[in-house]
């Protein structure tokens, strides 16, 4: 008991929270603490933290007819919080937030429209959930869908409602109170706030489609993107002039170009609208909405919304052509831009997002098996900024979008050493590299590879260190043993099937044939002969065995070698 009670304040001023808040002592939580419950069987472990002193009272929700619980001993916890009305489990008011708003939805033909980051945020805003239908008029629905379930899901955490056929949006919706409470004023009071959020969005909404996406274009001078860096239009106007050379970089075709140019003029315009003023998440998306009505083709609507893909962990992210490059363009712009003003990142701080807009690059481009030759890419970045961009900017901007690129390969199972051997030598061509990581995980194992990297190995240790003169030729009439032959010819047979793009599966297979030529090699051949010409021929066919994986992997990261 004593033990206890030295350990458990301890404990509670450990907790951390993103979030957390100060009231009338020091201490902070995520809430102020208004009474701690500590029991030991019966007993009540005796202690005080936040000027609270411990006790075995607990407390039900406000509106309960017993709001105070005694808790006899520690056994009866569960049972007393239970009884009271409270869920303890997260997991279990998400069931039940579930199955009784799909019932309410399905009285009136519709389902849930649930995205899993609200449920979890709602399951942890109430204790004892109610999910309550309510309703709006249906002259609502000439608002854009997206406006009408942003409204719902991010001011009011309400759940929308669908029709369980067509998947078009009901004039209906859930919210979910916490507790037994009287519906029909929660219901009434719920419709209120979100007619009043409606009847907003609807003047936004008609005030922005008096102007056309081009007139919004110019708003974007008073848009400020970077003091250094200038206004969103300046930037606009930098993406407009990445497109061609970009895109010509990426291998798109002319027509594909064509719209992403199209798409680029106007791709930001949306963010001098009313409407995304109020609700930034709906950025790309009202783009999209007022292209199309204003009779822009489906092609640049759909790059103008896939521009701002991927905007969080687990989006989607761009499938056409124009909608990758137009997502591209815009982070390398924004990346560039950023590090040479010197907005780059630090261990707790990331005021433009650099590293999900980083993140984010990397994802597009191996999704889409896009595959960019990086260091190109950035130049042609840095040529359209409105400063000098220097070679270490280049260099760091490179490392840091490698950086993200190495988390990622890593997060999907991929060993550090692994990701590490490859990036070492295809960093620059981020889908190469994530594609060569992931064949040398899959034949990590195999006694093949094991045996080729132990083989490059010895003649890489031999080198290391010594003087060679990287330009002096091997000279086969030097050759005075059968097996300094073998093994020229086997290097020669190597050589000729492989390069810098090929897979490590074409590596490894061609590699096999050095293993017992080098293994004869070593057993009958002394390298550091006396005679000096013999000496560094051989050093010199032993260094261009050596260099065989450059372009492909640095083999001596990897265990084993």
């Amino acid at each position: 008991m004593q033990v206890l009670a030295e350990d458990l304040p301890r404990i509670l001023s450990g907790l951390s929270f993103p979030k957390s808040m100060h009231w009338n002592t020091k201490t902070s939580f995520s809430r102020p603490i208004r009474w701690i419950l500590a029991l030991h069987g019966d007993a009540v472990v005796p202690f005080a933290y936040a000027g609270i002193l411990s006790g075995q009272l607990s407390h039900a929700l406000r509106m309960s007819s017993s709001p105070i619980l005694k808790v006899a001993c520690a056994e009866d916890y569960m049972s007393s919080i239970n009884h009271s009305g409270i869920t303890l489990s997260v997991e279990e008011r998400k069931r039940i937030i579930l199955e009784a708003s799909n019932a309410l939805a399905h009285t009136i033909g519709g389902k849930v429209k649930v995205e899993a980051s609200l449920l979890e945020e709602v399951a942890n805003l109430v204790e004892a959930p109610l999910p309550i239908l309510g309703s709006f008029e249906k002259s609502f629905l000439e608002i854009p869908s997206e406006v009408l379930i942003t409204v719902m899901r991010k001011h009011q955490r309400y759940f929308p409602v669908e029709d369980a056929s067509s998947g078009k949006l009901l004039p209906a919706f859930i919210s979910v109170a916490n507790g037994q409470v009287h519906k029909i004023t929660v219901r009434k009071g719920n419709e209120a706030v979100l007619r009043a959020r409606y009847e907003d969005a609807k003047f936004f909404y008609q005030l922005d489609t008096r102007k056309r996406l081009v007139e919004f274009r110019e708003q974007l001078d008073g848009i400020l993107f970077q003091e250094k860096l200038g206004s969103m239009l300046d930037k606009t106007k930098r993406v407009e002039k990445l497109i061609l050379r970009l895109g010509a970089a990426m291998g798109l075709e002319e027509n594909r170009l064509l719209v992403a140019q199209n798409a680029a003029e106007v791709a930001v315009s949306d963010l001098a609208t009313t409407m995304v003023i109020e609700f930034t998440s709906l950025a790309g998306i009202m783009g999209r909405h007022y292209a199309l009505r204003e009779g822009y083709s489906q092609e640049i609507a759909d790059a103008i919304f896939e521009r701002v893909l991927p905007r969080f962990a687990g989006d989607d992210l761009p499938k056409t052509d124009a909608g990758i490059l137009l997502s591209v363009a815009d982070r390398l712009d924004s990346l560039v831009g950023l590090f040479a003003v010197g907005c780059q990142p630090s261990a707790t701080s990331d005021p433009f997002g650099l590293r999900r807009l980083s993140h984010g690059l990397v994802q597009v481009l191996l999704e889409n098996k896009k595959n960019v030759d990086l260091n190109m890419a950035i130049q042609i970045a840095a040529d359209v900024q409105p400063l000098h961009i220097s070679p270490s900017i280049i260099n760091d901007v490179h490392l840091f979008v490698t950086r993200r690129l190495e988390q990622l390969l890593v997060d999907q199972g991929v060993s550090v050493e692994i990701v590490r051997s490859v990036l070492s030598e295809r960093a620059n061509t981020p889908l190469l590299a994530a594609l060569s990581a992931v064949q040398m995980k899959n034949m990590s194992e195999s006694d093949a590879f094991k045996k080729v990297v132990e083989a490059y190995s010895r003649p890489t240790k031999i080198i290391r260190g010594k003087s060679i003169d990287h330009a002096l030729q091997v000279n086969g009439a030097l050759f005075q043993l059968e097996e300094e032959k073998a093994l020229w010819n086997a290097f020669q047979s190597v050589q000729s099937r492989i390069n810098s793009s090929v897979g490590i599966d074409v590596f490894i297979e061609a590699s096999v044939q050095l293993i017992q030529p080098l293994e004869d090699f070593f057993n009958n051949v002394f390298v550091m002969a006396e005679d000096e010409n013999l000496r560094k021929n051989r050093l010199a066919l032993l260094g261009r065995i050596a260099s065989l994986p450059r372009g492909i992997a640095d083999l001596s990261l990897l265990p084993g070698f």
